[in-house]
């Protein structure tokens, strides 16, 4: 039976939703999204990246049965800095390759139809850490939060379609046991003392301010060297609303110097993968219960972002905050942490992570095709 490929109505979202909860049904690895989270994420008035390009969701029925589904769209913020229209797709899901090279030739057409003169993807739908990039080493067992999970052959789908690698996406697996935390702490104090700054747990009350202070120091930092460019004052909001629910203030740190001028954040999350493998995409009826349970029960972190004032680069400051989350999550309970994504080019911050104890277990590949 032939394929039919539809742009679809915000009406139809449902279907494009529901899509992934039966492809992955069998797969016991695969950790089910709220369906109210995928609902807000995807509705345009909401979501900052969707709302400030133009996009389109794509399902392909085999008959009347949903087979694969692609979002595609206008990539602002990229085209705004480099000067050139560039496309992404996102959320790509199929059935098999026959479903799979359909939307995607559904996605490569509409990006040529609003202007983009290349297609990169798979693009997070939010322009950040949720469902970037695809997975290509490191199967076999469930993915922590924020990271894509796929079929391995996805890939051959993607080469088969044309699509070359853009550039590779590194996760680390950090045994919080065996850091050398005696090592840190005599980095980190011989830091301090020099450079007269210390690190300051995330202060959830007056979130508006410390966000002012992260936002200052995405400014200063190297940041600007990304496509994308700095993000705005909206993106920054957008994300703190997305994270505040899921934040542990004692894995969130900001580091400042003595005179208040802050140098450096990192921000880590527990592994809430750990709690909605056991949801199936809902909170209710009994949903809350399981998740109030097994949420004292996560033991591990993810290592989500990691920023630091450009001039203060080389003065242990990221790892002054470092220090502070490791100890906490020790403190706690937690037994390892990823730390990714991190981009293969970024030499200076995957080798930070490795010197740590970090040891590479996953790898996310994007993928681009001249249009």
């Amino acid at each position: 039976m032939s394929i039919n490929v539809k742009k679809i109505k915000k009406s139809n979202l449902n279907q494009f939703i529901k899509l992934p909860y039966r492809l992955y049904k069998k797969d016991n690895n695969w950790v089910p999204p709220l369906y109210s989270t995928m609902r807000d994420m995807l509705d345009s008035e909401k979501n900052v990246f969707l709302k400030n390009g133009d996009h389109a969701f794509f399902l392909a029925y085999r008959g009347k049965k949903v087979v694969a589904r692609i979002l595609a769209g206008y990539d602002e913020p990229v085209s705004r800095k480099t000067g050139i229209d560039n496309g992404y797709f996102s959320l790509f899901e199929a059935t098999d390759k026959e479903s799979g090279l359909a939307v995607l030739d559904a996605a490569v057409n509409f990006c040529k139809s609003i202007g983009t003169v290349r297609i990169l993807g798979p693009h997070s739908p939010t322009n950040g850490e949720e469902d970037r990039a695809l997975l290509v080493e490191g199967f076999g067992f469930p993915p922590v939060l924020y990271h894509t999970y796929n079929p391995e052959w996805y890939q051959d789908v993607f080469i088969y379609f044309g699509l070359k690698k853009s550039n590779d996406m590194l996760a680390f697996k950090i045994e919080i046991d065996k850091m050398p935390i005696e090592r840190f702490r005599t980095v980190v104090s011989y830091a301090q003392n020099r450079f007269k700054f210390a690190p300051y747990k995330l202060d959830l009350k007056n979130l508006d301010s410390e966000l002012k202070d992260i936002q200052l120091i995405l400014n200063d930092s190297a940041i600007d060297e990304w496509d994308s460019g700095i993000p705005t004052w909206e993106m920054i909001v957008q994300a703190a609303d997305s994270l505040k629910t899921l934040a542990d203030p004692d894995l969130i740190y900001i580091v400042r110097k003595n005179d208040g001028r802050p140098l450096a954040f990192v921000v880590c999350l527990p592994n809430y993968n750990e709690v909605l493998i056991h949801l199936k995409g809902r909170l209710l009826p009994f949903g809350i219960i399981k998740f109030f349970y097994w949420r004292k029960k996560i033991k591990s972190v993810r290592v989500m972002m990691q920023f630091c004032v450009e001039d203060y680069e080389k003065t242990a400051a990221v790892s002054c905050a470092y220090l502070a989350i490791m100890e906490k999550a020790l403190e706690k309970g937690y037994n390892w942490g990823d730390a990714s994504t991190i981009g293969e080019e970024n030499t200076k911050s995957w080798r930070a992570v490795k010197g740590a104890g970090g040891k590479l277990y996953r790898r996310f590949r994007l993928f681009e095709k001249e249009l």
